[in-house]
Parts: structure tokens; sequence; C-alpha cells
């Protein structure tokens, strides 16, 4: 019985499509398509991700402003304290990253969820921005997809060549 179940499990680790996953590779310069994108404002936005096991490096460039943030791996401390970095995991192939940030001295959470098409050429990101202004509340008026201090939406980004 012990040796048919160290079969089985060894058989398992070297079968293609069993155990883990490999990760997708979102590293590159991304363009906002701004056609489709909800956040598009109608400026062109580049997205510059570099991604290792261990951190992500995700650079917003629009309109000659330059936003960079880190991302650790959930879970994991800054090894700078008082570095404002955001966190991020894998839901099986989506990346997901989550930032708190203060705009106004108001603190902003900002999810995302990114995801690849087939061939990696295009990603989208789903966004979810929460103001957090000390109360909380979930009722949504008539007609409104998100509760008043909530904000969504999905751009599409085409990887550049």
């Amino acid at each position: 019985m012990k040796t048919l179940l160290c079969t089985v499990v060894a058989a398992g680790l070297m079968c293609p499509g069993v155990g883990a996953q490999a990760k997708p590779d979102f590293s590159g310069t991304w363009t906002m398509d701004l056609s489709r994108s909800d956040a598009s404002q109608g400026t062109p936005v580049t997205v510059t991700i570099r991604q290792a096991p261990d951190e992500l490096l995700i650079e917003m460039a629009q309109n000659g402003s330059v936003q960079a943030v880190r991302y650790i791996p959930e879970g994991t401390k800054p090894v700078v304290a008082d570095e404002t970095v955001g966190t991020f995991r894998w839901e099986g192939p989506q990346l997901v990253t989550n930032l708190v940030a203060y705009i106004n001295k108001q603190a902003v959470t900002v999810a995302e969820v990114r995801k690849l098409n087939a061939d990696a050429t295009e990603m989208s990101v789903a966004v979810t921005l929460v103001v957090q202004h000390g109360y909380s509340g979930t009722t949504i008026a008539p007609g409104a997809k998100n509760p008043p201090n909530t904000a969504t939406g999905t751009n599409i980004y085409l990887r550049a060549r």
C-alpha cells in the first residue's frame, strides 16, 4: 500500500498539468486601449510591469507623470518600515494586487485583478476602488451597482511591441 501511494504521488508530480501551474508573465510595457477601458479619461496610459517571484514593480505613466508602486507577496512585511507598498497574490492565472493609499488624508483601497488573454497580448484589469471614510454602510441606492464609497471598472491594455 505504501509503495502504491509513493508511485501515485511521484507520477502526479511528473505529469504535466498536475500540481502547481506556471504563473503568467505580466512583465513588459502595456498601453491602454482607450476605446475599451472604463478609466481612460481620454488620455493615453502606459503601464510597465516588472515581475519577479517575490516582488512586482508597476509603473503607470499618464500626462507626463509616472507613479511607481512596489508590491510584495501577501503576508510578508516591507523591508523599510515606513515604506508604502502594496501586496499581491495569485488566484490561479489571475494576479491580484491590493494597495492602500492616501488621497487628501483619506485612505483609499485599490484592488486590481489582472488576467491575460490566451496569446498574452492583451491584459484586462478589473479595478475596485474604495474610499475609507470612517463609517461603513452597505446601502446601495436603487439603480446603482456599487455602494456610495466604491467604484469599479475594467481597463484593457495591449502589450507594446
